[in-house]
């Protein structure tokens, strides 16, 4: 038989005892010698920052740090019912939207609100059903909501757009 198997039984078995235990020994040993090395810098960088910072810093350092949730208001724009493109099987388009908001920017978000509809219809009107087909889709949509209306603000007050309902006919 002149199988991968047989060759590596008669390589072995052409090698004395001694010679057969350093090809498995060698390697293995130099594998925990460096695992053995890893081990002892991790435990000098971790001991070097202990000596700098005091317990309390190693203590922070295997802390879980805490998720800062920032606090926004919602505020629903009007519900819009727009024409889209003529040449796409669906013509309408109703759509309502949520702004997530910081409560700072509220006072300018309500002032800019007759813009916002505004800019919203403008860019409505230009879709067609393809445009909003898909996760993608959706997603496109909100950014570009969202770009739109921090644009006339002129700053990022609004932080999400939220999609109430969305219908095509």
């Amino acid at each position: 038989m002149n199988t991968d198997a047989g060759k590596a039984q008669t390589v072995f078995s052409g090698l004395p005892g001694r010679q057969r235990m350093y090809v498995v020994v060698l390697p293995l040993a130099r594998l925990a010698l460096g695992a053995a090395a890893l081990g002892g810098v991790a435990a000098a960088g971790l001991g070097g920052y202990w000596a700098a910072v005091g317990s309390d810093g190693v203590a922070r350092l295997f802390a879980g740090t805490p998720i800062v949730e920032r606090s926004q208001i919602t505020l629903d724009l009007p519900e819009l019912v727009v024409n889209l493109r003529p040449e796409t099987p669906s013509r309408f388009l109703k759509l309502g939207i949520t702004l997530a908001v910081a409560p700072k920017d509220r006072a300018a978000v309500e002032q800019a609100m007759p813009q916002f509809v505004n800019a919203e219809q403008e860019f409505l009107r230009n879709l067609d059903q393809h445009d909003l087909q898909g996760s993608a889709g959706l997603l496109r949509l909100r950014g570009e909501l969202r770009r739109r209306f921090n644009l006339i603000l002129g700053r990022d007050a609004v932080a999400d757009v939220l999609l109430r309902s969305l219908l095509t006919q």
